[in-house]
This record gives structure tokens, C-alpha cells and sequence, in this order.
């Protein structure tokens, strides 16, 4: 891709960041985080790759940005949807919108899985707090609504779940993207028991916490 011009006012260098993020998801969709190349995002994002370090200090910050933008559409769109279906009050029903919510964001959950791991390891102090900061600010509200829908749910335990389900997906995703040796070895028919389907063995512990959640809340008023 021909390397295009350079970006002068502040509205240009928004579109220029926006489209490089872009790219960077789109290279993402199709290989893995380790595999990718600030080179290889350049290339493709039509600029050199000494201007690409001026937009991201790192692969790591470039990829916390677009963890960003994943994460705050998808608390957006789950606060909308705690708002608006408070009369479900089920814990079933909760989990149908975390299943819907995910569903439209298929790269999210893979993400989070290298986010403490990966993405916030080479970051700079102001970046750290900055994105801190906002998932401080979205965990505290999406938490409150998460409380305000299961009313079992004490104050405080809202985050909790938030921050047990970002523990699970970790967890789970190392088990669901195996090395190619790996998933060779898991498409035996013997070895099944180790295939993991991230989103539905993430959705299936996540009614399995909350009906323990709610077990304990009611066992505590007996």
C-alpha cells in the first residue's frame, strides 16, 4: 500500500489514529496478537513506521487503545441493556445479554484475555492511569446496574462479578487457542474433553457464579 500523507491539523490526526486502529483490528481478525508486526500494521495502514511510533509508543499501547474502544462500546451497550430490561430480573436473563452483548464483538473477549498479561506490561505511567481511570469509571457504573438487576447482588458485588468474569476469560482463552501442534492433537475424536469454546463455557461458569451468588444471599436471611 502506497504510503499516504501526512497528517497536519488535530481533526486529521484523529482520522489518521482511527484508521490505523482499524487496520489493527482488521490484521488481528486474522492472525494472532504475537504474530503481528508494528511493520506489518505500517504497511498496511499506508504510513512509515517511524510515523506509526508517534501515534503508539508500542504494539502494546496500540492494542490497550483498541481494548479501549472495544470495551467502551460494549459497556455501553450493556448499560443500555441493563436499563432497559430491569424487569427480567433473572439470573438466565443476564446471562442471554452478556451472550447477546458479546455476540456483535467477536474479538473482545481474546483482548481481554491478554490484557493484564500482555498489553498492560509495556505502557507508560500516563497511559496506565489514563486507561485504568476509565475501566475504574465503567466497572463502578456497569456494576451498579448489575446490582439494580439482580437484587441479590450486594453493594460492592457487582464489580466483583465484572472483575471474576475478566479472571474466567483469561483463563479460558489460553485453553481455547491452542498452538497449531496443539489443535492438530485436540481434532482427534479422543480429545474432545479439551476443546474449549471460549464464549459458551464463559457464559455457562458465568449462571454457574451467580447462582452461587445468589445461594449464599439467600442462605445468609434464612
Amino acid at each position: 500500500m502506497a504510503v499516504i500523507n501526512r497528517a497536519m491539523t488535530g481533526a486529521q490526526k484523529q482520522a489518521r489514529r482511527a484508521e490505523i486502529l482499524k487496520v489493527a483490528m482488521g490484521r488481528f481478525a486474522l492472525t494472532s496478537y504475537a504474530t503481528l508486526s508494528m511493520a506489518d500494521i505500517a504497511r498496511q495502514a499506508g504510513v512509515a513506521k517511524g510515523t506509526l511510533y508517534l501515534y503508539f509508543h508500542s504494539k502494546e499501547e496500540m492494542f490497550l487503545a483498541l481494548c479501549e474502544e472495544e470495551l467502551a462500546d460494549w459497556f455501553a451497550a450493556l448499560d443500555t441493556a441493563l436499563e432497559q430490561r430491569r424487569a427480567d430480573m433473572s439470573i438466565a436473563g443476564l446471562v442471554q445479554l452478556f451472550a447477546e452483548s458479546i455476540a456483535t464483538r467477536p474479538y473482545l473477549l481474546r483482548l481481554l484475555a491478554i490484557l493484564h498479561t500482555v498489553l498492560e506490561q509495556n505502557v507508560d505511567h500516563d497511559t496506565a492511569l489514563r486507561f485504568k481511570t476509565f475501566l475504574r469509571e465503567r466497572l463502578l457504573k456497569t456494576g451498579a446496574l448489575l446490582e439494580g438487576y439482580l437484587r441479590f447482588l450486594a453493594p460492592g458485588q457487582g464489580v466483583e462479578v465484572l472483575l471474576k468474569i475478566d479472571a474466567l476469560v483469561i483463563g479460558l482463552q489460553h485453553l481455547a487457542e491452542p498452538s497449531e501442534v496443539m489443535r492438530a492433537v485436540l481434532a482427534q475424536p479422543e480429545m474432545a474433553m479439551f476443546r474449549v469454546d471460549l464464549q459458551q463455557q464463559m457464559l455457562d461458569t458465568m449462571k454457574i457464579l451467580l447462582m452461587g451468588l445468589a445461594y449464599e444471599a439467600k442462605y445468609k436471611q434464612a
